[in-house]
């Protein structure tokens, strides 16, 4: 797909359109070999080359992240009282314009996908998406054994939060404790994300969340490498499975 020069230079961060345009005139950045100086210039970032000052620049049409989000930084792409997730963005990631895919509570920690691709965002937030999020949390108390299984038939079913909503099926399961604030801990699997969910549903059960993370979503797996607060690119095959329909996989795995 071609591209205006300045549309994606300024899209990958080295600056706005009108700062792109001076730095064509003032400096050397060269398409396939040849100088170019127009800020209308048409390239292909799939197959043209651009080098600025004998650098190859690596250009994305759509940028795709992974964020390991720590406790006590707000989803959101600028807010007055906390620290955001943009904010831990490094170079050049932060000067694009990119956002994050849905949103997890200041105290939540773990999985956000952030981009510029705002098709995917509707698709993967869109209330019949069916988008999987999975989460590890630590409750304030156990389950017996009876409880759990009524709990578990629970969300299985549909637990109902109130006489306004009653939440799609999901799962729930007991996991190894990794004893961040307690030595009870399960991993809840939902496909919709209204506010507060995860913590009203294990309260609807009789519980409460102590720690929750973000493990999952959307086919994506929160990297065990990736430190709290760190970002990586998506790998093409990440971006394959986020950005294929779910359809599409289903289609693909029969």
């Amino acid at each position: 797909m071609l591209v205006r020069i300045d549309k994606i230079l300024a899209a990958n961060g080295l600056g706005s359109r009108k700062d792109i345009r001076r730095f064509l005139r003032k400096e050397d950045f060269r398409l396939n070999g040849t100088r170019v100086t127009d800020a209308g210039t048409l390239l292909d970032p799939e197959s043209d080359t651009l080098l600025h000052n004998g650098e190859k620049l690596y250009l994305r049409t759509c940028c795709y992240l992974m964020l390991n989000k720590p406790a006590g930084v707000v989803t959101s792409t600028a807010d007055p009282l906390h620290r955001t997730v943009m904010e831990l963005l490094p170079p050049p990631f932060s000067a694009m314009k990119l956002f994050p895919i849905g949103r997890l509570d200041l105290d939540t920690e773990g999985l956000l996908i952030i981009t510029n691709d705002g098709a995917l965002t509707h698709r993967l937030t869109a209330p019949k998406s069916a988008c999987i999020k999975s989460y590890y949390l630590e409750t304030a108390e156990p389950f017996t054994e009876s409880a759990f299984t009524a709990a578990r038939t629970a969300c299985a079913e549909g637990l109902s939060l109130g006489k306004n909503f009653t939440c799609l099926p999901a799962a729930f399961e007991r996991t190894a404790s990794k004893n961040i604030k307690t030595e009870w801990a399960f991993l809840m699997h939902i496909c919709e994300g209204k506010y507060h969910q995860v913590k009203k549903m294990v309260k609807a059960l009789g519980n409460e969340v102590l720690y929750l993370k973000r493990i999952a979503m959307g086919g994506i797996t929160l990297d065990p490498q990736l430190p709290a607060g760190s970002c990586r690119e998506l790998t093409p095959a990440e971006i394959a499975v986020l950005t294929t329909p779910p359809t599409e996989h289903t289609a693909q795995s029969e």
